[in-house]
């Protein structure tokens, strides 16, 4: 079982993991390290308020990769998602549509993403026009 433990912004696990993805550094939101028995397997983060929320930079520890982990981490992601009040999750992605693809994201023209969607940082400009935007209903 993967539980997600708060973090700060600036904690150096996940700075440390998002560079070695090559992601940006954590902006505005809530971050979190995915722990499985005792240890850190990844990190996600989720920004946002109501009922729509960002998924910000989901990341598995690379000596955990291909064992299932990431879907562990966004199920419980997902799952925070939803006790804070979220009825839908978004998402921007380069590299990883297939495997949101797998855990139940849809693809969704970026237009239809909710305003304050369009106005977080990574949708206005981090994330490259090319970017696959996908959703889910909690």
């Amino acid at each position: 079982m993967v539980v997600l433990h708060p973090l700060e912004p600036d904690d150096a696990g996940l700075i440390a993991a998002l560079r070695a993805e090559d992601l940006p550094a954590p902006g505005a939101g809530r971050y979190f390290s995915a722990d499985h028995d005792g240890a850190v397997v990844g990190y996600v983060g989720l920004e946002g308020e109501g009922r729509d929320l960002l998924i910000r930079s989901l990341v598995v520890l690379a000596d955990r990769k291909a064992r299932g982990v990431g879907a562990r981490v966004l199920a419980a992601a997902e799952v925070v998602a939803g006790d804070l009040g979220a009825a839908r999750l978004h998402l921007l992605t380069t590299t990883a549509e297939p495997f949101f693809a797998r855990n139940g994201y849809r693809a969704a023209s970026r237009q239809s993403a909710p305003e304050a969607i369009r106005r977080t940082r990574e949708f206005a400009g981090l994330c490259p026009a090319s970017a696959a935007y996908l959703t889910k209903d909690l």
